[in-house]
Parts: structure tokens; C-alpha cells; sequence
């Protein structure tokens, strides 16, 4: 009865050591999952407001009015816009519409590794994110 006790002794800290290894990896994994729903949020707002734009155009057969459409998509959704257009497919009743916004990571921005050749860059300040979307109202 007292061999089990003296084997408790020895493993004391077993459970803090574990968490002391696990824990930063967790925390990592969790920031990491985050960034991916940012990303995926992003890119699904970028494809919604192009989606919306050529539907617009191609409904009203005018470009401005599905560039106004998607332009004001991505003001609702707070998007840092670089290119917003909306043009018609030439000889066709088709419109594209080509969205690209910028992504600035919130954890890790600009993180990058030191090395004799120069720094390796693992998470970029920012990128772009592009989605083009094709609509064809059909006339009969």
C-alpha cells in the first residue's frame, strides 16, 4: 500500500510539464485557425460583391450601375479595395466583374526569418485577395 504513494511523489509536476509543451502550440493552432476565418470571410465578400455586380450589370445592361452595386458591397463589408470594375463581354450579352481587395494579417504581420541570404518572409505584411465573376442575361 505504500509503493503507490512513493510513485506519486516522483510525478508531481508531470501535469504542468505537459501543459508547459502543449499550451504555446495550442494558443498558435487557435490564432492560426482565426487568420483562416478571415481569410475565408474575405474572400467569400470579394466573391459575393463581384457575383453582385456582373448580376447587376447584366440585369441592367449597364456597367455603372453594376460597378455602383459592387462598390458599395465592399464599403458595407469595410474592404481595403484595390481594383473594383464591372465590363461587358465584347459581341456578348455577358458582363465580368473583377473584385481584388487586400488582406492584412492581425497575428504574425510582416513575421519573418533571419538568414545569411537575406530574411525569408513567412507572413507578409499584406496580399491580395482577387475573385472574377461572369454574367450572362440571356435575350430571346
Amino acid at each position: 500500500m505504500n509503493k503507490p504513494q512513493k510513485q506519486r511523489k516522483f510525478t508531481r509536476g508531470q501535469n504542468l510539464v505537459e501543459l508547459a509543451f502543449s499550451l504555446p502550440l495550442i494558443v498558435v493552432l487557435c490564432f492560426f485557425i482565426m487568420e483562416l476565418g478571415r481569410v475565408w470571410h474575405t474572400y467569400e465578400t470579394a466573391k459575393m460583391a463581384a457575383n453582385e455586380g456582373a448580376h447587376t450589370a447584366a440585369i441592367h445592361h449597364n456597367e455603372v450601375t453594376g460597378t455602383t452595386a459592387q462598390t458599395t458591397r465592399l464599403n458595407n463589408a469595410n474592404m481595403e479595395v484595390n481594383t473594383s470594375q464591372v465590363i461587358q463581354i465584347a459581341n456578348q450579352h455577358a458582363y465580368q466583374s473583377r473584385v481584388v481587395v487586400t488582406f492584412r494579417p492581425a497575428f504574425g504581420a510582416g513575421f519573418a526569418i533571419p538568414t545569411v541570404g537575406g530574411a525569408i518572409t513567412i507572413i507578409p505584411d499584406s496580399f491580395p485577395i482577387e475573385y472574377t465573376a461572369i454574367k450572362e442575361n440571356a435575350v430571346y
